[in-house]
């Protein structure tokens, strides 16, 4: 008869079965799936990394270039106080027939006669195709003498016109105002186009300031305001820091015709 066996015994039987089976592998296939799948998800990972880096350095640029040159500015060009007008010249006409070309080709400080404004032209265009949108100008009086007692007047002489934006520049109000320019006809009266105006490199503008009302020898400044890209400005125009200068008709100083400059006195 058979005896039984211990408890001990059959615990070591259990432990030498478990010594004996081999250690579970994973197979070629699954450790290749497993590889797989770690450096799919890290090549992804990479590639958001990489493109959000890229996004971001892009509008990134985008936004240091746009700080760096801001909006398309408004390029101007203003010419000196022009007209048709008779100038005045500080000297006496003796002294001003030395140089009788230069003071033909200066002109002197143009004289504003009620009847006949001098005018100053400018011309405005942008940087770019972009548009720009001029709202609006502002005349400053930078000084306000009276009018000379001694020198010389000389009469102008004229050429063709063309047509331009015209805006009345009325130094008897005070401030100065600027106004489109009122025209009275057979017809009635015309006001012309007041601000704002769209300017662009293809597009380009030309005002024509006409000075009235000018009792004074004044120098004077304009400033242009304007919008580019949602961005206001201004530009200011004062002829390179010396201003514009204008007078009204002096009295009691001798005037002669452009031809006096030459020798010939007569009228």
């Amino acid at each position: 008869m058979a005896r039984p066996r211990s408890r001990k015994a059959d615990v070591n039987a259990s432990l030498r079965r478990a010594r004996q089976a081999p250690t579970p592998r994973a197979t070629p296939v699954e450790r290749s799936s497993v590889f797989r799948g770690k450096t799919f998800w890290a090549g992804v990972v990479g590639a958001l990394v990489s493109g959000a880096g890229v996004v971001v350095w892009q509008s990134g640029w985008g936004w240091f270039q746009e700080e760096i040159t801001g909006p398309p500015e408004l390029k101007v060009y203003a010419s000196d106080v022009l007209g048709c007008h008779p100038g005045y010249f500080d000297e006496p006409l003796d002294t001003l027939r030395g140089r009788a070309e230069d003071v033909s080709s200066e002109g002197g400080v143009r004289i504003a006669a009620e009847d006949e404004p001098v005018t100053i032209h400018v011309t405005l265009q942008g940087e770019t195709g972009q548009a720009i949108v001029v709202t609006g100008a502002e005349v400053t009086v930078l000084s306000s003498d009276p009018l000379p007692a001694k020198g010389s007047v000389i009469d102008g002489e004229c050429g063709g016109g063309v047509d331009e934006r015209a805006f009345d520049v009325d130094f008897g109000q005070r401030p100065v105002t600027v106004g489109p320019q009122i025209r009275r006809t057979a017809q009635g009266t015309q006001v012309g186009r007041d601000f704002p105006f769209k300017v662009s490199s293809g597009d380009p503008e030309q005002f024509v300031f006409q000075l009235r009302n000018v009792g004074r020898d004044v120098r004077f400044a304009i400033t242009l305001t304007w919008v580019s890209d949602g961005e206001p400005g201004t530009t200011r125009l004062d002829n390179e820091g010396r201003g514009y200068r204008v007078m009204g008709v002096p009295t009691g100083v001798p005037r002669y015709p452009l031809r006096s400059l030459y020798g010939d006195t007569a009228r």
